[in-house]
């Protein structure tokens, strides 16, 4: 086989895919129903298992044993311009469901531990056109984060600080399908782990009842993704064995506060995502005939800011029983460019989300519930594109838009 056609193939096997990963693999609408109603904003004052997702001091604010199950559901599409002459396509309706199940527990005066497994990212996307050869085309995608995280908080109670810790362990799975005029053109499934990565953070009572800041950090993740056989498209010969791929989760600061006044709550987050450590990937892969190729992959993300607003006012319905009504806003800046546009993930442009929930607490017992709504577009022109990237996207429409259903039930031994 010509070495022009090998690295052709392993570029429109693999550069697909790519596309699926150049938007940013975190989505600003996830965890849990309580905080989505107010935005997602939570790092100053959370204090329930999912802290470990949000911030792991919140572990602190926990009294005894806290439990915690959360159900995300998000539904929507995306809109983008698969390949050439192929221009608004719509993707088929996207269900992606997440969950979060957490719990805390109090070992001593001053140190609580906990542990909760939740999915952080995602892409999932499923297209059905006609190519330029109006040959039907089906072509999939779906990518998936999900950690296992045990943590501990302390309270430092003389200067009212909580610190907190989490030990990250990230499962990433790539599944890859495309068919062209009913036929398999490739299919694979590739995955792997990463045990090295972590999050700490802290939360300060600025002012009693009144102020409280926050801060969080996860540490990037670096994972090997394998497969030992990967189906591809005819141009390599049919089959390659010992696939394999690095995926970089970047990491992320996030600085929030919250203030509240009588049974007014307000929140403000404000995360700085450092993208630019995905700047590229090497492919691997090893043919049945004993070649041995390897692929360079673009990203070139840039360091992006979500900012996250919300509030909420609580209706005290009796002693024991209180009623809270939250909106919030999300904006989430560009991570990708035009240069490099997705198919299968956010355009190349901010989206925005809004959000509403309530809340109802008894006793022990909280449930919550939110609902939001993510929505934003751009025009990529034919010289806005990078001229060298074969496997890119093309000039086109692109769009994304999700609405996002939480519930969360929670229940707190005191």
């Amino acid at each position: 086989m010509k070495s022009w056609r090998l690295a052709l193939g392993l570029l429109i096997v693999f550069g697909l895919d790519r596309r699926a990963w150049a938007g940013g693999y975190d989505t600003p609408m996830l965890y849990s129903a309580r905080h989505m109603g107010m935005g997602g904003a939570a790092v100053a004052y959370v204090d329930d298992p999912s802290a470990l997702f949000h911030n792991p001091a919140g572990l602190a604010g926990i009294k005894r044993l806290s439990l915690l199950g959360d159900f995300s559901l998000l539904l929507g599409g995306i809109t983008s311009a698969p390949e050439d002459g192929v221009s608004g396509v719509d993707s088929d309706l996207l269900v992606a469901p997440f969950f979060l199940v957490g719990a805390g527990y109090r070992l001593l005066d001053g140190l609580t531990i906990g542990a909760a497994v939740y999915p952080v990212a995602s892409a999932n996307a499923t297209y059905q056109y006609a190519n330029a050869e109006r040959r039907p085309v089906t072509n999939s995608t779906k990518l998936v984060f999900i950690e296992t995280t045990i943590g501990a908080g302390i309270n430092i109670d003389a200067i009212r600080l909580n610190l907190g810790a989490g030990y990250r362990l990230t499962f990433v799975n790539l599944a890859r399908d495309q068919v062209v005029d009913g036929k398999d053109q490739l299919g694979f499934d590739m995955s792997g782990w990463n045990v090295a990565s972590f999050r700490v953070g802290a939360q300060w009572e600025a002012i009693p009842k009144h102020l409280k800041l926050g801060f969080s950090y996860r540490h990037k993740t670096v994972t090997e993704v394998k497969q030992d056989s990967l189906t591809v498209w005819p141009i390599l010969g049919g089959t390659a064995t010992d696939g394999s791929a690095e995926f970089i989760l970047p990491g992320r600061l996030i600085f929030g506060l919250r203030g509240d006044y009588k049974n007014f709550g307000a929140a403000l987050d404000l995360e700085y995502a450092l993208s630019s450590q995905n700047k590229d990937t090497t492919i691997r892969a090893k043919l049945t005939n004993g070649t041995e190729a390897a692929l360079l992959n673009i990203f070139e993300w840039d360091n992006a800011i979500t900012l996250r607003l919300g509030g909420e006012y609580r209706f005290a319905l009796s002693k024991t029983r209180t009623l809270i009504p939250r909106l919030g806003f999300v904006y989430d800046a560009r991570t990708s460019t035009k240069q490099y546009p997705t198919a299968f993930g956010t355009p190349p442009a901010p989206t925005f989300v809004l959000t509403a929930g309530a809340g109802y607490e008894t006793g022990p017992y909280r449930v919550n519930v939110a609902y939001g709504y993510r929505f934003g577009s751009t025009t990529v022109a034919k010289e806005d594109l990078e001229s060298n990237c074969v496997s890119c996207s093309k000039a086109g429409d692109y769009a994304i838009f999700l609405n996002g259903i939480y519930l969360d039930v929670s229940y707190d031994f005191h």
